[in-house]
């Protein structure tokens, strides 16, 4: 991997200006959801606990665990690769945020045979799962065999994935706030838009770049 990531040049500073703005953004927003949706139920309150108990709340624990590591590596991660910056810190922590992502995925699936919100969310969380899962063996595969750009589209489309975590609250809230369905149809729809919608967003920008590239470029 050092010799695949050293032939390929550095970006300059005005490529590097606003994925930093953005990736400092998304950190940002990551630190907020632990703290604010996360945290409570660490240490639950009345609401929080009465939804995860007995045998399930381990699970929750550890699944909020891995996905806090894994939002908050994230951008990190992203930056240190994308800028060809600290390659053997960027290995470590990719090792250690494809370990979240698996643990963190195979709790999801416990949790959503077990949920109680209805077969709707249940399978948009094994679907945001899979995912998660495929993105992120995607990318190690990428690199494996010396594949740099596509290691770096997938980490991206895998980041996406793990800050659904995010955009679920964010699209439940907006649901809630216009008094959109009831709740099990709020949180149903929440766990399908969260990944889906934003993948799609991701995957139109990523191949953009190649389909409105110039000539010059797309033969590259």
């Amino acid at each position: 991997m050092n010799a695949v990531a050293s032939a390929v040049p550095a970006r300059g500073p005005q490529v590097l200006r606003p994925r930093t703005l953005v990736l400092t953004l998304l950190a940002i927003m990551g630190g907020w959801f632990v703290v604010a949706n996360a945290v409570p139920y660490v240490v639950p309150d009345a609401l929080h606990a009465s939804r995860y108990t007995g045998g399930r709340r381990p699970w929750l624990l550890l699944h909020i665990a891995c996905g806090t590591a894994a939002l908050l590596a994230g951008p990190v991660q992203l930056w240190l690769g994308l800028g060809r910056r600290a390659l053997h810190v960027h290995r470590r922590l990719g090792m250690a945020y494809t370990a979240s992502v698996a643990v963190g995925a195979v709790a999801a699936f416990v949790l959503a045979a077990q949920t109680q919100l209805g077969w709707v969310f249940g399978t948009g969380i094994t679907g945001l799962g899979l995912a998660w899962i495929v993105t992120t063996g995607m990318a190690i595969a990428a690199i494996r065999r010396g594949r740099v750009a596509q290691h770096e589209e997938w980490m991206v489309r895998s980041y996406v994935v793990t800050f659904a975590f995010v955009t679920f609250r964010v699209f439940w809230r907006i649901l809630q706030g216009m008094g959109v369905g009831t709740l099990p149809e709020q949180v149903g729809a929440a766990s399908w838009f969260c990944w889906a919608v934003p993948l799609l967003i991701a995957e139109a920008v990523l191949q953009g770049r190649t389909v409105f590239a110039g000539p010059s470029a797309a033969r590259a």
